[in-house]
C-alpha cells in the first residue's frame, strides 16, 4: 500500500486528488485514501445517439434523393410548379398545352415580327429571312426540365429555388447578326440612290439645265440594331429603315454659274473668211462644238477637240482645191499629162482649230470673225519632170460592181471616178478621199441619191460615193499600202460583194463608207515613189475599175479569211417611216431585210526579207429591217 504520508500536505498532487474526492487529509490524524469506483456511462445512453445522427444523415442525404424521384412520380408529364416563362406561370401544366397557348399568344409575331418601311415602300421579312431563331417547343422543353435534369446538386438547388421563390424562364431568341444584314443589303437597290449631279445640256443651242439630286444611303449597322430591338418585343413592330442622304459633288449653284456662260458663248454666230468665200457657223452649230464636263466639283464650258477636228476637216473638204498637180494618164507603159496643173489652196487645219476654239471661248454680243489660215499650193510636176516621178508599171487595182444601180447612182459614181482619175499622190503623203473629193454638189457633177443615214437609207447629195470609195480602198489593199483610217458600212450592200475579194474572187469584208466631214479614207504612199491613181468605168459590164500606178514594192499581198462569225437573223418586224411628201395611203419599200455578221479579214504582207505583218480588218454588219415609206401627204 502506498504511504499517503509521502506525498506533502501541499503542492499540486495533494490538491489535484483533494479535488478529486480521492482522499481527505485530516490535519490531526495522517492523510488517509480512499478509492471509489469511477462512473461509467451507461450503454444504452451512447447507442441512442448514434440512432438520432444516423436519422439526421438519413433525412439530409436520403430525404432529397427521394424528394427528387418523388417529383417524378407526382408530376410525370407536367412542369413543375414554380415555374414561369417571361413572367407567366406554367407550373402544374402540360407541355403541349403550354405549347399551343404559346403559339396563339405569338402568332402573330411569328408569322410578321417586323415591317421596314421606307417612304412609300414597306417590307415584311420572316424571322427566317431576319436570320432569327425562336423555338418555342425548345423553351418548353427547357422548362420541363428545369428540376429533372443535370446532376444531384444541380437538381436539388433547382428544386430548392422553386420551393423558395419560383424561377423566371425568359423566351430566348439567337440571332444571326449576318444574316439580318444580308436581307438588308437585299432591299438596298430599291432605297439607296446615286446623288445626282446637275447637269447642263447644249441642245438647238437652247442652254437646258437639270438641277442636282441628293443621293441615298441605307444604313445597314444601324437598321439591323433597330430590328434586333424590335424583335425583343416579341409582338409586331414597324421599324423605319435608317437613311443618310449623300450631297451630289456638283450642285444647283455651279449650274446657274455654267448656264450663264454657255448662254454669253451662243450668242452670236461665228464667221469663217477664207478668201473671196464666208463660212458662217450659227450658234446651233457652235453648240455641237461645246462639251460641258464637271472638273473639281463645278461644270465646265469647253470645245469638244475632237469635234472641232471632225468640223474643220470638213471645212478643209470645201476649201482645198485637192491636188495642184497636173493629172496624168498611163498607157503604152509610158505617163503623159492630161491637164495642166492649177495652182490651189489648202487649209492649216491645226491652226485653224487653234484659232477657232480660241474664238469659240470668247463672248461677245457681236458676230465673231476669223480668217481662216491657208496654204498656196503650187504644182510640182511638168512634162520635164514626168520621168522622174518612178511611174513605170501597174502597182495594184480594185473592182466593184454598180450592176442594177438606179440612174442617180451611176451619176453619182462617174462623178466620183472623175474626181479620182488621173491624181497623184506624192512619196509619203497620206492620200484623204474626202479631201479630193471635194463638195458634194452640183456644181462638182453630182445629185441627190440615197444613202445610208442612221439607220435607214434616204435621199442625200451623192448617193453612191461609197462606190468609188470600196473601189480605191480595194486598190490600196492589194498594193499593200498602210491604211491610216477606214469604215465598214453599217449594213450588208450586195453591190460590194463582186470582186470583193480581188485575186481571191467574190466575198464580203472589204468595203470603205465615206462621209463628207464625218467618215473620211485615207492611205499612205509608203512606196518612195509617186503613185498615179487612174479610174475607169466599164458602162457595158456596170464595173468601176481603179488602179494605182508607180514602181511596185518588194512585197507580196495575200488574205487570210473571211472569217464570219456572229451571225444574227434580220428583224421579222417592218419598220415604216412617215413621209408627207408622199401622197397619203402610198406604201413603197426602200430597203429589203438582212442578216447581221461579223467578218474578219487578215491582210498578210511579205517583204522582200520574208518578214510578215498581220492586219486585221474587221466588219460588223448589223441586222437590216424591211423598211417601207408611208405616205401622209
Amino acid at each position: 500500500m502506498p504511504d499517503h504520508r509521502y506525498y506533502p500536505e501541499y503542492g499540486p498532487i495533494y490538491r489535484r486528488r483533494a479535488a478529486k474526492g480521492g482522499f481527505t487529509p485530516h490535519e490531526d490524524s495522517p492523510a488517509t485514501e480512499t478509492r471509489r469506483p469511477r462512473p461509467r456511462r451507461p450503454l444504452r445512453r451512447r447507442s441512442r445517439g448514434w440512432m438520432w445522427l444516423a436519422l439526421a444523415l438519413f433525412v439530409l442525404i436520403i430525404g432529397p434523393v427521394g424528394a427528387i424521384y418523388a417529383v417524378d412520380l407526382i408530376y410525370p408529364n407536367t412542369i413543375l410548379p414554380g415555374i414561369s416563362l417571361n413572367g407567366e406561370p406554367i407550373g402544374g401544366r402540360n407541355r403541349t398545352e403550354v405549347i399551343i397557348a404559346l403559339r396563339q399568344r405569338y402568332r402573330a409575331f411569328e408569322q410578321q415580327p417586323v415591317t421596314l418601311t421606307f417612304r412609300d415602300y414597306a417590307w415584311q421579312p420572316s424571322l427566317t429571312e431576319l436570320g432569327v431563331t425562336f423555338d418555342l417547343e425548345r423553351v418548353v422543353n427547357s422548362a420541363f426540365a428545369l428540376g429533372r435534369s443535370g446532376d444531384l446538386f444541380t437538381r436539388i438547388g433547382d428544386l430548392w429555388m422553386l420551393w423558395q421563390k419560383g424561377i423566371d424562364l425568359p423566351l430566348r431568341m439567337s440571332v444571326d447578326l449576318s444574316q439580318t444584314q444580308r436581307y438588308l443589303l437585299g432591299i438596298a437597290p430599291q432605297i439607296e440612290q446615286l446623288p445626282a449631279n446637275a447637269v447642263l445640256s447644249l441642245a438647238d443651242a437652247r442652254v437646258i439645265g437639270q438641277p442636282s439630286q441628293p443621293g441615298t444611303q441605307l444604313l445597314i449597322d444601324a437598321t439591323a440594331n433597330d430590328v434586333l430591338l424590335a424583335i425583343q418585343q416579341l409582338r409586331p413592330q414597324t421599324v423605319a429603315v435608317r437613311t443618310r442622304q449623300l450631297a451630289p459633288q456638283i450642285d444647283d449653284t455651279d449650274l446657274v454659274i455654267a448656264q450663264q456662260i454657255a448662254v454669253n458663248l451662243l450668242r452670236s454666230p461665228l464667221e469663217l473668211v477664207v478668201e473671196d468665200q464666208t463660212i458662217v457657223w450659227s450658234p446651233e452649230r457652235i453648240a455641237e462644238l461645246l462639251q460641258v464636263t464637271p472638273v473639281d466639283g463645278q461644270l465646265t464650258v469647253q470645245v469638244n477637240q475632237d469635234r472641232l477636228n471632225r468640223a474643220v476637216e470638213g471645212l478643209a473638204q470645201s476649201i482645198d482645191t485637192g491636188t495642184a498637180e497636173p493629172r496624168l494618164r498611163f498607157s503604152d507603159g509610158r505617163v503623159r499629162i492630161v491637164a495642166e496643173g492649177q495652182p490651189g489652196r489648202r487649209l492649216r487645219q491645226a491652226d485653224a482649230a487653234t484659232a477657232i476654239a480660241d474664238l469659240l471661248m470668247q463672248p461677245s454680243p457681236i458676230t465673231r470673225t476669223l480668217v481662216l489660215p491657208i496654204d498656196r499650193i503650187e504644182p510640182r510636176i511638168t512634162a520635164a519632170t514626168l520621168d522622174s516621178l518612178g511611174i513605170a508599171e501597174l502597182v495594184a487595182e480594185g473592182r466593184s460592181s454598180f450592176a442594177g444601180s438606179a440612174p442617180y447612182r451611176i451619176t453619182n459614181i462617174r462623178a466620183g471616178a472623175a474626181r479620182m482619175n488621173g491624181v497623184l499622190i506624192a512619196p509619203g503623203e497620206e492620200f484623204s478621199f474626202n479631201r479630193q473629193l471635194g463638195e458634194v454638189n452640183a456644181e462638182n457633177g453630182f445629185v441627190e441619191g440615197y444613202a445610208i443615214i442612221g439607220n435607214r437609207t434616204q435621199l442625200e447629195w451623192g448617193g453612191g460615193v461609197c462606190q468609188v470609195s470600196t473601189t480605191v480602198f480595194r486598190a490600196a489593199f492589194w498594193a499593200g499600202l498602210p491604211i491610216t483610217e477606214r469604215h465598214a458600212h453599217s449594213f450588208y450592200i450586195s453591190w460590194y460583194d463582186r470582186f470583193g475579194l480581188g485575186p481571191n474572187g467574190d466575198g464580203q469584208g472589204l468595203d470603205a463608207a465615206i462621209f463628207t466631214g464625218v467618215q473620211d479614207l485615207k492611205f499612205v504612199n509608203d512606196t518612195g515613189y509617186w503613185l498615179l491613181m487612174q479610174t475607169s468605168i466599164d458602162e457595158q459590164a456596170q464595173v468601176l475599175v481603179v488602179q494605182l500606178y508607180g514602181t511596185r514594192p518588194k512585197r507580196e499581198v495575200r488574205i487570210e479569211g473571211p472569217i464570219i462569225s456572229n451571225e444574227v437573223r434580220a428583224p421579222s418586224e417592218p419598220v415604216y417611216v412617215d413621209d408627207p411628201s408622199l401622197p397619203r395611203g402610198t406604201i413603197r419599200q426602200t430597203d429589203v431585210a438582212r442578216n447581221g455578221r461579223d467578218i474578219s479579214i487578215y491582210r498578210i504582207i511579205t517583204d522582200a526579207n520574208g518578214q510578215e505583218q498581220r492586219e486585221l480588218f474587221f466588219t460588223r454588219f448589223r441586222p437590216w429591217p424591211n423598211i417601207f415609206v408611208r405616205g401622209t401627204g
